[in-house]
């Protein structure tokens, strides 16, 4: 899975010392355009490789005149730096013009580091809207630790088939921590945003829940992000570009686009892609719908088995949302559920079979996609059920009491 954005719950630190070394700093920021887009590569992980190939795939891609692409690199064994692709006229090439370096020790996973980021684009590059792609490893609403605690790898929650050797799997951005880095929180991650964005794309796993959704819904308009791990040659950046900075951005254009392109790979083992588009507005509304629900069938939650629902990962971490409200309710009361839920998800693709390189078997069958997941709470794990109960979604439906 690609990183950062994890989980871990400290307030933001609203202060951070940097050594910035500037290249454009006194530089007149450009005049206001119509999109400006922030790329933020927390690369400094094991699938570094990916994430500077996708740099050069946007290289080769099309560069916006009406607008800006921004990216913030965190790679191994280099100072990260923030620089900008514009279009070299002699050579007929985009290259990187550097805006920014930093203190080789500053992490991509600080939310002050996002923070400052985000301020820096809005002020050197003023628009009319601002759009954030995320690009790393991410555990969804998953508490910062979760991954090396030893209670939870004790049940093997998180553990590759163990059957299924990882030589045999391609990579995905799949669940892990890496190193000393336990990534950022989600609660941090939502509160490191200072301004409302037009859209936020996760290319990092499993950041297709509702608790991501409901975290976020109040700092942009849309989220793109898949429920299951998302391999590790990532979005093509060379074909997304493009819909992203069309008059009116095309979302749903850069879900077909990541789609199609996973669905039509010419390598079979590559072939497994799920994707939706989520619109925050409405998300309050479900949120209410929701807790009518759970409160009507708090007796049936209790002994509830999720082993028929769809599921993205081991154990109860990830489950269709959709399948879950379809078995848990009456006819009457999943009608009412569907037409809360199709406001918030407008667009989402799945192949038929996902591979997975933390299932008890390599590929996950997709026999049901509503296109966002949830936890379902069960006896078995009381470490993720108490932070579970924390998160702000828990508190608006009260799933677990």
């Amino acid at each position: 899975m690609r990183y950062p954005f994890n989980i871990f719950r400290i307030i933001l630190i609203a202060t951070i010392t940097l050594s910035v070394l500037s290249c454009e700093e006194r530089e007149i920021p450009t005049p206001e355009t119509e999109k400006s887009v922030l790329l933020y590569f927390a690369a400094n992980n094991d699938i570094s490789h990916y994430l500077l190939a996708n740099i050069e795939s946007l290289k080769k891609g099309y560069l916006p005149s009406n607008g800006n692409i921004i990216i913030y690199l965190d790679a191994p064994n280099a100072a990260p730096k923030l620089f900008r692709l514009a279009k070299n006229k002699a050579t007929n090439t985009i290259e990187e013009v550097l805006i920014e370096q930093y203190a080789q020790d500053e992490r991509a996973t600080d939310p002050a580091v996002l923070t400052r980021t985000l301020l820096r684009l809005q002020e050197r590059f003023p628009a009319k809207e601002y759009g954030l792609i995320m690009s790393s490893h991410a555990t969804g609403w998953l508490p910062k630790g979760a991954l090396s605690s030893s209670d939870l790898r004790s049940k093997s929650l998180f553990a590759p088939p163990m059957h299924i050797s990882n030589d045999d799997l391609p990579i995905t951005k799949t669940f892990g921590e890496y190193a000393s880095d336990p990534g950022m929180d989600l609660t941090d991650l939502a509160n490191a945003i200072p301004y409302r964005l037009s859209f936020i794309l996760f290319d990092a796993c499993f950041m297709g829940g509702i608790e991501t959704a409901f975290a976020l819904r109040n700092v942009t308009d849309y989220l793109i992000a898949s429920p299951t791990e998302i391999l590790a040659q990532g979005f093509p950046f060379d074909k997304i570009m493009q819909p992203i900075f069309s008059p009116k951005s095309d979302l749903k254009q850069v879900c077909n686009a990541f789609y199609n392109f996973y669905k039509d790979h010419p390598s079979e083992n590559l072939q497994s892609a799920t994707i939706a588009l989520y619109h925050t507005e409405s998300l309050d509304e479900l949120a209410n719908n929701l807790k009518t629900i759970y409160n009507t069938y708090r007796a049936d939650l209790i002994h509830f088995s999720p082993n028929s629902i769809q599921h993205y990962a081991n154990a109860s971490l990830f489950y269709d949302l959709d399948e879950f409200i379809m078995q848990l309710t009456s006819p009457i009361e999943y009608a009412s559920f569907k037409t809360a839920i199709n406001k918030v998800v407008v667009h989402k693709q799945a192949t038929n079979s996902f591979l997975s390189r933390v299932v008890s078997n390599a590929y996950v069958p997709i026999r049901h996609f509503g296109g966002i997941s949830t936890y379902i709470p069960i006896d078995t794990q009381p470490l993720l059920r108490a932070a579970y109960r924390e998160t702000e979604w828990n508190r608006a439906v009260r799933l677990i009491e």
